[in-house]
């Protein structure tokens, strides 16, 4: 096995079983079946909610059935019937490790069809071999994987059942490709459809080919294609034996930095059009906000957030994700009287909801009075203004085409960062007029701040122009 797709083939008819019980049971409890290894009744794990994604939340219900009116007598049976839909793929506890190490713990997540997920984090975090594990390719500790209602890995301590890689209905995309020097591009593509009748394999080869507008180059080598169309041939051939999941490993590792925001555009126009659901690697936030409808930030084989590229950004749920999605600072608050009081100004806690008139509501934060606080500020929240009475010093700025990024010092001495449209040109020691936007800022209590977020950032991307 190349790797490159994980075969079609459904779990088998045994396995299927596990997920439509037969009918005739006389109970719940006699309807579930049995483990292969234990005997034992097997359980579906629940279904995840909405507020705890790392949990799930399944449930049945018994329905009576009424026969036999003639002599009015009546008998009852019961029927699983599930209330909640189950997840068209779900990862429920998973834990992957060996020897003494614990590489990922505990991780929980779901997708619907035709989402793409995404794991984010630094080297070593995890991420791959969480994605080596969904595969197959790395025996699990823990936990259970469920894909399109069939039942692929569920370790307990008391039962152990996984399916074959090769039989869990996946496609895999590699760093490197993989692609087979020595075939056409045609023939790469073909190369997962060994079963595929002759006439069935030449109609999808040229559907993949047009799909990943290459049709022209089917009988050109590998070696003839930039680095751009190469990924492109072998998402097409992973899509090809039509995957019910595609896993793809930090698939733009070897392309150079301008190319992979606009292939993964690419790339995910591709697998929404083809309702393909999928799983990205990265350690690129452009790459996964570019591509995913879920990303997932992982750190030391946890799963920290698990939420849409946007809440990632705006709605971090901890000081290491606000700092490692997108830029930004970290300046002092105090708690008063239910506000926060910071060198910007006060900061007032918005709620999504109106007044009659329109105007919109506050509510207090959820701290003592007096509580340290550290807010979170993204360069948006700092906005240009000539026209302000509140300025602030220029004292680095980056240039980035069409704005610069400025860090600016306040009079307390802290700094935040601000973009500018770059026909603004400030230089390094001016002051510039500044307007905060604070009402949908995110705090953190002081103590769960461990070091000034972004300091060693901000000393790094300083440009002095003078030098």
């Amino acid at each position: 096995m190349y790797g490159v797709f994980i075969n079609s083939e459904r779990v088998p008819s045994m396995y299927t079983d596990l997920i439509n019980p037969p009918s005739d049971a006389k109970s719940i409890e006699s309807q579930m079946p049995l483990n292969p290894v234990t005997k034992s009744p097997v359980k579906r794990p629940q279904s995840p909610s909405k507020n705890a994604l790392n949990q799930t939340d399944a449930s049945y219900q018994d329905s009576n059935q009424s026969s036999n009116q003639d002599n009015k007598k009546h008998t009852h049976k019961q029927t699983e019937k599930p209330i909640a839909t189950h997840p068209y793929f779900s990862v429920q506890n998973l834990v992957v490790g060996y020897d003494d190490t614990i590489v990922v713990n505990g991780l929980s997540l779901m997708l619907e069809q035709g989402e793409i997920g995404c794991f984010l984090g630094y080297s070593g975090c995890g991420k791959t071999t969480a994605l080596r594990a969904i595969a197959g390719l790395e025996q699990s500790r823990g936990g259970s994987i469920y894909l399109n209602n069939q039942r692929l890995t569920e370790q307990t301590k008391n039962s152990s059942f996984t399916v074959a890689p090769a039989k869990r209905g996946m496609g895999m995309v590699f760093q490197d490709y993989a692609l087979f020097g020595h075939l056409s591009v045609a023939k790469n593509i073909a190369f997962g459809l060994n079963k595929w009748s002759s006439a069935d394999k030449k109609a999808r080869v040229a559907e993949m080919l047009s799909l990943v507008e290459l049709t022209e180059h089917a009988d050109k080598r590998p070696n003839e294609l930039s680095g751009g169309q190469q990924q492109r041939v072998a998402l097409a051939r992973a899509l090809a034996p039509k995957p019910e999941l595609l896993l793809l490993d930090e698939p733009f590792s070897n392309l150079d930095v301008v190319l992979r925001e606009s292939l993964a555009m690419s790339v995910r126009d591709i697998l929404k059009r083809t309702n393909t659901t999928a799983i990205l690697v990265t350690h690129d936030q452009n790459e996964a906000f570019a591509l995913a409808d879920k990303v997932g930030v992982m750190d030391q084989g946890r799963l920290v957030q698990w939420a849409t590229p946007s809440e990632l950004y705006h709605e971090p749920v901890s000081p290491f994700v606000a700092e490692f999605v997108g830029e930004g600072a970290m300046i002092d608050g105090t708690i008063k009287e239910g506000h926060v009081e910071t060198a910007l100004g006060n900061i007032y806690r918005r709620m999504e909801v109106y007044g009659e008139s329109g105007e919109p509501k506050y509510c207090e934060y959820d701290y003592p009075n007096g509580t340290p606080i550290k807010v979170l500020v993204r360069p948006d929240d700092i906005i240009h203004d000539d026209d302000s009475t509140q300025t602030a010093l220029v004292v680095g700025r980056v240039f980035r085409g069409a704005n610069y990024l400025y860090r600016l010092q306040l009079d307390d001495g802290q700094t935040v960062l601000s973009l500018v449209a770059s026909h603004h040109n400030h230089e390094i020691g001016s002051h510039i007029g500044i307007l905060p936007l604070l009402e949908h800022v995110v705090v953190f209590d002081e103590k769960d701040i461990n070091a000034t977020t972004w300091s060693e950032y901000d000393r790094s991307e300083r440009i002095d122009e003078h030098s």
